[in-house]
């Protein structure tokens, strides 16, 4: 795991502080607000994204003359570019404030100087719903491991049979006769055997399409 340059404290009573267990990446990530936390969850569901870090660097900037050092909340890695990626996490209100964006600007300056990529996203579109509950209801069985083989028969049987798409609770009674569980089942959506519109909420009646992909 990559050793934060600046380590999470807990300062306060109010303040809310943990970490996050990676199923991408099978390491302990800290986060120091809920909407870091609530952000991770999307950078697990992404598949462009190969690795992310928390607190990377400490990095300086100037403003009004001055220099300052700024500690961005995340680096992304991701498959689509070598570029270095930086995110910061806001509540939106704090955004709107003239100090917060004139800060903003002379860091993206200087990130952009150096060749970097730097954005600031707020809980406006983290916490976006029913999105955001989807991801934290799959993200449960991610890891839990289902009979590989049993999958496949259930996904060739499918396909044989024409039946590219059905409902959840159709899918939760073809899998019995594969000796699938309910559980199995949402690991299935959640390595996305199954693909369903993530804008809607998953329940018993989300239609589920069958993912043309490779098994693994």
């Amino acid at each position: 795991m990559a050793t934060p340059a600046r380590s999470i404290h807990k300062i306060g009573r109010r303040r809310v502080i943990g970490s996050f267990a990676s199923a991408k990446m099978r390491e302990m990530v800290e986060w120091e607000s809920q909407i870091e936390r609530d952000f991770l969850y999307h950078l697990e569901f992404d598949h462009d994204v190969i690795r992310y870090v928390s607190q990377p660097i400490k990095f300086r900037f100037s403003q009004d003359n001055k220099y300052h050092y700024h500690y961005p909340d995340f680096e992304i890695f991701r498959h689509s570019t070598l570029k270095r990626k930086f995110i910061e996490i806001k509540p939106y209100h704090i955004t709107l404030k003239p100090e917060f964006i004139e800060k903003t600007e002379a860091i993206k300056a200087k990130m952009f100087s150096e060749g970097f990529d730097y954005a600031v996203i707020t809980d406006n579109e983290i916490r976006i719903e029913p999105i955001l509950s989807n991801l934290k209801l799959l993200y449960r069985y991610k890891l839990h491991e289902y009979s590989l083989a049993n999958v496949s028969k259930l996904v060739q049987a499918l396909q044989s049979s024409g039946l590219i798409s059905l409902t959840f609770s159709q899918l939760e009674k073809i899998a019995q006769e594969f000796s699938l569980e309910l559980i199995d089942c949402y690991s299935c959506i959640a390595n996305k055997v199954f693909d369903f519109d993530i804008k809607v909420p998953l329940t018993e009646n989300t239609l589920l399409i069958v993912a043309d992909r490779k098994l693994r």
